[in-house]
């Protein structure tokens, strides 16, 4: 490859880098915004799951809570989404039921207030499972998308402009041989063309 055909190419390379470097940076702070917003929706996720905590501890020593907690199933109906490039799950509903006889969970208010508070803890805890793995996924993208453009500006850029430089001032000298050349060939020939003209005049 001619010196020539290398600085274009070097040209081409640094030009779809820097093209793409925007492109990547702006995806990047709308991830990092989605981030924020599923972090603000985890952390209130999170204190209403102290909340019903706190109010299970009351029910969970009692031999109905721990049997009712541990007969309950939960049916969590998802969408695959696509946000900012990242596959996630966005959840559409969250069902909980008790396996247990409605007789034994409606006999006392008591019963049926710890079946309710199970449920919905139950609830609770799917959703915010998987928003934190939504979360984790959103960050997983920050992650690579900064290494990508750090890569970009740090590491691949700074040795392909030192190249062009190289390239530029190698074209640079032999552009002026060239021109040397070009010009001690046509002072040669005009030499030829004087020397041709003064012997006749000798003759």
């Amino acid at each position: 490859m001619s010196s020539g055909q290398r600085l274009r190419q070097v040209k081409e390379d640094i030009s779809r880098i820097e093209r793409f470097l925007p492109v990547m940076k702006r995806v990047l702070t709308m991830l990092r915004v989605e981030i924020r917003n599923f972090q603000e929706r985890i952390t209130d996720l999170e204190q209403r799951q102290q909340q019903l905590e706190s109010r299970w501890q009351a029910r969970a020593g009692h031999a109905l809570g721990e049997t009712i907690a541990a007969s309950l199933e939960a049916e969590v109906l998802v969408r695959a989404e696509n946000l900012v490039g990242v596959d996630i799950e966005e959840v559409k509903s969250v069902k909980a039921h008790c396996r247990l006889s409605q007789v034994l969970i409606c006999q006392s208010a008591a019963a049926a207030a710890t079946t309710d508070l199970a449920i919905e803890r139950l609830q609770l805890a799917q959703r915010l499972d998987i928003e934190r793995r939504n979360l984790m996924r959103l960050e997983d993208a920050e992650e690579e998308f900064v290494f990508l453009i750090n890569g970009s500006e740090q590491v691949r850029l700074p040795p392909l402009h030192e190249e062009l430089a190289r390239l530029a001032r190698a074209m640079d000298e032999e552009n002026g041989m060239a021109a040397t050349i070009a010009r001690l060939l046509r002072e040669r020939e005009a030499d030829k063309h004087q020397e041709l003209e003064t012997w006749p005049l000798l003759g």
